[in-house]
């Protein structure tokens, strides 16, 4: 896994915390615990599936790049589906809040995963196209 990629996904998850430090301030939450474990949960979960994609990106085999890239998606819709369940079980509030904010994070993870799938794709291919032609 490269560097640029934990560094831009720390940059955003950064981002994210500073958000969540102002929402706090303004409105002021019960249960705050479960927006931080959310944050860590994506942050990690970015990590290992983008250890996964990495894998597959450099497979040579068209199927094994397939079924990487859709295991990995399978993998985090049903990773984030089961730690919204815990939620909704375990916590005495649920909060719109958090369904909300986990719903974004879930967005904004999902988009920034495939688009550094799609830019390294694409050095991958402007790369390979370059040594063919020589």
């Amino acid at each position: 896994m490269s560097f640029k990629f934990i560094g831009k996904l720390t940059a955003m998850t950064l981002v994210f915390a500073v958000a969540l430090m102002v929402f706090f301030y303004c409105k002021g939450n019960e249960e705050q615990w479960w927006f931080w474990l959310a944050l860590v949960f994506y942050y990690a979960v970015g990590i290992v599936i983008g250890l996964k994609t990495q894998r597959a990106v450099v497979s040579d085999s068209n199927s094994q790049f397939f079924t990487g890239i859709m295991g990995a998606i399978g993998i985090r819709m049903l990773l984030c589906l089961v730690f919204l369940a815990i939620y909704l079980m375990v916590s005495e509030i649920k909060s719109k809040e958090f369904i909300v904010f986990y719903l974004i994070l879930y967005l904004f993870y999902t988009i920034f995963e495939i688009s550094q799938l799609v830019s390294k794709l694409r050095a991958e291919k402007s790369s390979n196209l370059d040594n063919t032609t020589s």
